[in-house]
């Protein structure tokens, strides 16, 4: 899972020198859980781990006129013996959000409950926006036991201690992904934000021990989404209470990750083909957000030739499919791609500092980050700060992309805990 191992996950963009990019929260009584998931008996990775039949896209009838959270279908989901020992259920999920243009969409997710008695005004919800998986339909969290399209244990591990701590868990799958013969719009921040504020009020239709405090969550690209929810929070979900966002090494400033990655010529590094599978899903996303864009404006044509491979394949496997071409692209990036304007606004749109925050941030990010480079999150912070939120930034000298998630643990507990209970969150900002 980390970049040791030549595959990186979440959306920041790998570039050899970084040019580019469990303690306890609500304590709880304890008791007895009911109705214990079960450990899944599928392979965790194997699209065999979700149950095929339930990812079929509801009528255009069935989705109108329905309020954003509304619950179309839920069963019972098989997770890992981790995820299983700590949550008292899991459960699969498909609910309605909005997607582009405002548009009234289905979007699948998971919802986990913990163990023991709920505090009085209900658990406190997480809802977790997870790094980039892919962008076709096998490639849904939802689908497997350990919540990720590859073997990798690092959000299991993460989502169980958030449940030992006392939370509910909601994931979003995000828009499209799940769905038989659709293409997850990647980086497309409205649609993303939406879904993580839409899987709360779902998970709290499905449970009545759920509160109304919450929390989101998300790492790279759900970092992103993690803090695009947060500027949405207020207003999109005016009954529920906003207690701030965690986003750990997020996506931002496109344009700067893909400038360096344009400079680049072979032979290229190790892990090469994790930069070339982030940059064909990035195509794949700014063509469904503005269809004037051509892959080719941002991509050579090596890399066009991709996409159909792009649209099938989940990260890891994609990586090391066009980390297998022989011989190397001659560039990863078109060198003209700064004169699309269709490619630059999807740019813009994807940047998660529009508005101030509803609730306070901690921003994370690891030194070792050869993913999301310290100095974008670094930028990001600033910009940040520039829209009046308060940020907590905390960096981990020697922690890569995906080590981050377990070197900030204990910080990131400790800051969901003291905002849990009430207590102001610090700022960093001048």
């Amino acid at each position: 899972m980390g970049v040791s191992k030549g595959i990186v996950r979440a959306v920041g963009l790998c570039v050899a020198g970084g040019l580019v990019a469990s303690c306890g929260a609500v304590t709880a009584r304890s008791s007895a859980g009911t109705g214990s998931p079960s450990p899944s008996g599928s392979p965790s990775g194997s699209p065999s781990a979700g149950v095929a039949s339930f990812y079929t896209y509801p009528s255009a009838g069935t989705i109108k006129g329905k309020p954003a959270g509304e619950v179309f279908a839920s069963e019972p989901m098989r997770v890992s013996a981790g995820l299983a020992d700590a949550a008292a259920s899991a459960k699969r999920i498909m609910y309605r959000s909005d997607g582009k243009g405002n548009e009234p969409i289905a979007v699948t997710g998971f919802t986990l409950t913990p163990k023991g008695t709920p505090p009085k005004d209900g658990w406190p919800v997480v809802a977790w926006a997870h790094g980039t998986a892919g962008v076709g339909p096998d490639c849904a969290p939802s689908r497997e036991a350990n919540l990720y399209s590859s073997p990798d244990d690092q959000y299991e591990k993460l989502i169980t201690n958030l449940l030992r701590g006392g939370y509910a868990v909601v994931g979003t799958d995000y828009p499209d992904l799940g769905f038989p013969g659709r293409v997850h719009g990647y980086l497309q921040l409205g649609p993303e934000s939406n879904s993580v504020v839409d899987s709360v009020r779902a998970a709290r239709h499905l449970d009545p021990a759920l509160g109304t405090r919450w929390f989101s969550v998300g790492h790279s690209q759900g970092g992103a989404a993690a803090l695009g929810a947060g500027e949405i929070a207020a207003k999109r979900a005016s009954d529920l209470t906003y207690l701030g966002t965690v986003s750990l090494a997020p996506a931002s400033n496109l344009g700067d990750a893909v400038g360096a990655l344009a400079k680049r010529r072979p032979p290229y590094p190790r892990g090469w083909g994790g930069m070339a599978a982030y940059l064909t899903y990035i195509g794949v996303g700014a063509q469904r957000w503005t269809p004037s864009v051509a892959y080719s404006d941002l991509l050579p044509p090596r890399l066009v030739r991709q996409i159909p491979a792009a649209e099938r394949l989940c990260f890891a496997p994609l990586s090391e499919h066009l980390e297998g071409l022989d011989p190397q692209p001659p560039a990863l990036v078109n060198a003209d791609w700064g004169r699309s304007k269709a490619l630059r606004s999807f740019f813009a749109q994807a940047q998660p500092a529009h508005a101030k925050s509803s609730g306070p941030v901690l921003l994370l990010q690891g030194g070792k980050d050869t993913t999301v480079a310290p100095k974008l999150t670094e930028k990001l912070k600033g910009q940040l700060c520039g829209l009046k939120d308060a940020v907590q930034y905390k960096t981990y000298a020697n922690a890569d992309h995906d080590g981050l998630l377990n070197e900030s643990f204990q910080d990131l507990a400790a800051w969901l805990s003291a905002r849990a209970n009430g207590k102001k969150a610090a700022s960093d900002c001048g």
